[in-house]
Order: C-alpha cells, then structure tokens, then sequence
C-alpha cells in the first residue's frame, strides 16, 4: 500500500469489465477507498481510473435488477391493510411475511415450496423450541428455531423477532397468528391454519399467489419470494439500523454480507444519496466488516 492507480484500474480492466455492472465496480472500489482510509493511506484514485469506471459502465452486462426487485415497506403494509387477519389463513400469511421481511429470513426456511415437498425433518413445526421475553425497554423478544437453512443444513438456526411500534409488528404478527389458530396438532407446521374440515398449511406458491393478488390492482410490483429478505435488509439500513446488526439479524458471515450488500447497495441508493450521513456510516461499518474477511 498505497495501491497505484494503474494497479486499480488494472483490477477493474480484469475483474469487473464486461462482468458486473457500473454500481457492483463502484462499490468494490468504495471498500478498497475505506481499506486506505483506515489504514491512514493515501488514495490515488483519480483521472484513469474515472476513465476506466466509464469503460466498465460501457461494457457491464444486461443488468437483472428486474429479477431482483425488491418487496419494500409499501409491498408490506398493502399486506397489512388488506388481509382479513380475522381469517385463519390471512392470519398465518401476515405472519409469515412479517417475519421473512424483519427477520431477513428466507421464505423457504419458513415453508415448504409447495404442499407435496413438506419434510417434517426441515421444515419448521408448531412445537419448534421458542422463547418469548421482554428487555429492560420493554420491547418484546420472541425467538424460535428452525430445523434447517440454507448455509447450515440440519443445524437450523434462531430467528429473532422484535417488536415494534410501527404497523409491521412481526412479534404481535406470529402471536394473533398463533392464537387464531390455536387447535392446530403440536407437530404441525408452524404456519399452519384451520379450516372448516380440520387444518391445512401454507406453502410458498400459496403465499405469493395471495400476495401478487393484493399488490396488482395496487400497481405495486410483483417481486419473487427471495425479495422479502433483500427488502426486509434494504428496509432495516434505511431506517439507520448498523450493518452489523442487518447482518447478525440475517444470520451473514462478514463475507457473505459484504457480497450481498452488491445486491442491497443500488436498491438503498435510489431512496437515500450517496453523501448522506447514513450511507457514509454504513460504508464505514462495511470497511471494518471487510478487516474481519481477510
């Protein structure tokens, strides 16, 4: 160190032209920038490597942000305004959706894809260990397990749960969806609800179907489910949540958030610009963050 602008723009040329788009560059770069800064190093980024960050713009592929549109908080609270929660199915629905956004979690840690692919061994049940508590602020905790996710396998994982004051309460969400379905076997799914001939549960096909329903005649756009966790992420950052609490509530490895935060970073710029005293002391979290990669 320092790096040279020509070593800089040298690793552009290389791993970003023609690769990943203007903004995924340009946030490779802002973590190298903080690198130096924290270092007490000089930056030599100037005129050649603007020149190449153009070039990279001109080169980057098709950009998939269509595919990736996130579910933000009006996706949400459409939700919320427009499912009877008096209905045992809206209820475990709300629920479910709530949790997936505040939680950061993946849709299909929490259900099963359709109602044919339900394993007991995998998918979380009614009688998964849990915990309700309150802290010295009086803000609720509950806390349950699930039996597997995505990058631990059999091990599951804790999903914690906080309440809030606002109309996404995930906490009041899973407790009215508990309550209104409470004739539900022990070993049922968590998201189970009753019906008139007993009970049946929710899959992802069936929540997103309700979902597209409610957000179409609203001209909201109709995200995959994977959005809920890059919105719920997007929707704890812009509300000055520090990125390393986002990446403990989503259960990151530092690694693992940084390159997810390629993802987040075009979505949060377009609410909040870039020179904004929340997003400087986001990237300065990011930096400290990238020390615990290497």
């Amino acid at each position: 160190m320092p790096a040279s602008e020509q070593l800089l723009s040298l690793f552009l040329a290389d791993t970003a032209a023609g690769h990943v788009t203007a903004k995924t560059a340009s946030s490779w770069l802002t973590g190298l920038q903080m690198w130096h800064v924290l270092n007490g190093t000089e930056w030599k980024g100037a005129e050649l490597l603007k020149r190449m960050k153009k070039g990279v713009k001109k080169l980057a592929p098709k950009s998939k942000s269509s595919e990736c549109l996130p579910i933000t908080y009006d996706h949400i609270l459409a939700l919320r305004h427009h499912l009877n929660l008096s209905d045992s199915r809206d209820a475990a629905i709300w629920a479910v959706t709530s949790i997936v956004f505040k939680a950061c979690t993946r849709l299909g840690e929490l259900i099963p894809k359709t109602h044919s692919s339900f394993r007991a061994e995998k998918n979380v049940s009614r009688d998964c260990p849990k915990s309700r508590k309150s802290l010295q602020t009086g803000r609720r905790v509950f806390q349950f397990h699930i039996p597997w996710t995505k990058t631990t396998g059999n091990q599951g994982a804790w999903i914690y749960l906080f309440g809030s004051n606002d109309e996404i309460d995930s906490v009041s969400a899973l407790e009215h969806h508990l309550y209104v379905n409470a004739n539900i076997p022990p070993n049922a799914p968590l998201f189970a609800f009753e019906t008139t001939s007993g009970w049946s549960f929710l899959s992802k096909d069936d929540v997103m179907t309700r979902c597209h329903a409610i957000w179409s005649p609203l001209n909201l756009p109709s995200p995959t489910g994977h959005a809920f966790r890059i919105g719920g992420a997007t929707f704890l950052l812009m509300c000055g949540v520090d990125p390393w609490i986002v990446m403990k509530i989503g259960r990151w490895s530092s690694k693992a958030f940084l390159l997810y935060w390629r993802d987040v970073e075009s979505i949060f710029l377009s609410f909040i610009d870039e020179s904004s005293p929340t997003v400087q002391k986001i990237k300065q979290s990011l930096a400290q963050i990238a020390t615990f990669t290497s």
